[in-house]
């Protein structure tokens, strides 16, 4: 007889190999584009249609289903899970963005003289947001990378006593790059610095564990490998909540304690509803078998493409389900893809460019071959 932790194990596997099936979209076309948006699976569709059904013909009790205090309970007590936190350690953002700008806010970084260390694989729309910050007085120190990763020696030296915040992106969007978050968290720590973490790249497709890891603040939105919804999630470490990290905007979801202080307006009601299914089948699968199905498919790409004349621009060791490559010629490449009906990501100038390419539980090795095909 079975084990619970079996049993578990063995249902996990059995809705992985049926995950195409849940997500519709990849069957229409060969979807390697994850690190963009998350295709909605089917059991979050439905869940959305029902709310949506009874928004829009009542009656007014219909609602009471999905516009409650119980669902953003335990849609926070699945995301806390997910990255090994406590319940009261979440709070709920808009965006990734807005809960990274609440972390620049609270920290009093400006007014207080102190300084950020950040990187060029943060996402660029951070990276927006520090050079306008940088222009408007704030010591901003952003560290080229070396060969696409971070180099703890060059992060070392822009380290000092007066920086107040590392900030990075987990896994970086640029090229799917793993930062050693537990060795610049003990950097920061050193310096009486806290470290904010990006994981919009990470959340559902690769381990976290905030307590581990060392991270202090994280935020991430929902739409990409946590499987839908323009919705996010600010985790705020207990102890820095209130006193070093401060609540500068305050709006009827404000509360007096845990991370919700730092929600400035109602949640997305049908964000939650799409979190509430997405987070449970995560869960169903775990993500450390998530994180194993992607990585036979990665490798197969960093071995096979580079020979035909696109070298990978993702670090050796790299285990995450994004991987770049350069590009010689974008408009052929583009056209080629086109042809075969396969969606990456794909930009640059006719000089060159990159091509980014990212798996999740519904993509198998017949994409690959469609990919790898197009492309020969």
């Amino acid at each position: 007889m079975l084990s619970g932790a079996a049993l578990m194990e063995a249902s996990g596997a059995t809705e992985l190999e049926g995950a195409r099936a849940e997500f519709p979209w990849a069957s229409r076309e060969t979807y390697l584009n994850t690190a963009t948006e998350h295709p909605l699976g089917a059991r979050t569709t439905r869940a959305m249609e029902e709310y949506l059904h009874a928004l829009t013909h009542g009656p007014d009790s219909a609602r009471e289903k999905f516009e409650n205090g119980r669902l953003m309970v335990e849609v926070k007590g699945m995301f806390a899970r997910l990255v090994n936190a406590q319940p009261s350690e979440i709070g709920f953002t808009p965006s990734t963005q807005t809960g990274e700008n609440l972390v620049l806010e609270g920290l009093d970084i400006q007014a207080s003289g102190g300084n950020v260390v950040t990187n060029d694989l943060h996402y660029g729309g951070s990276l927006v947001n520090y050079r306008n910050r940088r222009k408007s007085g704030m010591d901003v120190r952003i560290i080229k990378h070396r060969d696409y990763q971070m180099d703890m020696r060059d992060l070392e030296r822009s380290v000092d006593r007066k920086t107040k915040l590392i900030a990075i992106a987990l896994v970086s969007n640029v090229n799917g790059y793993v930062h050693d978050v537990k060795a610049i968290s003990d950097l920061a720590h050193a310096h009486g610095a806290y470290l904010y973490c990006d994981v919009i790249q990470a959340a559902g497709a690769v381990p976290i564990d905030v307590k581990a890891m060392g991270i202090d603040f994280l935020a991430c939105s929902a739409y990409k490998w946590l499987m839908g919804g323009r919705f996010g999630y600010l985790y705020v470490r207990e102890d820095l909540q209130g006193t070093a990290l401060k609540a500068k905007l305050f709006g009827g979801r404000s509360t007096e304690t845990g991370a919700s202080r730092y929600e400035i307006s109602t949640v997305s009601h049908v964000g939650c509803v799409c979190q509430h299914q997405a987070l449970r089948y995560i869960h169903s699968l775990g993500v450390e078998r998530i994180w194993a199905h992607a990585r036979p498919l990665v490798a197969r790409l960093r071995n096979e493409l580079p020979a035909a004349g696109y070298p990978t621009i993702t670090p050796a060791g790299t285990e995450s389900p994004i991987i770049s490559f350069d590009v010689k010629d974008v408009a052929a490449t583009r056209a080629r893809l086109k042809k075969a009906n396969v969606v990456t990501t794909l930009g640059g100038s006719p000089e060159g460019g990159r091509m980014r390419v990212s798996v999740s539980v519904f993509n198998n090795q017949s994409d690959v071959d469609r990919l790898l095909g197009a492309l020969a």
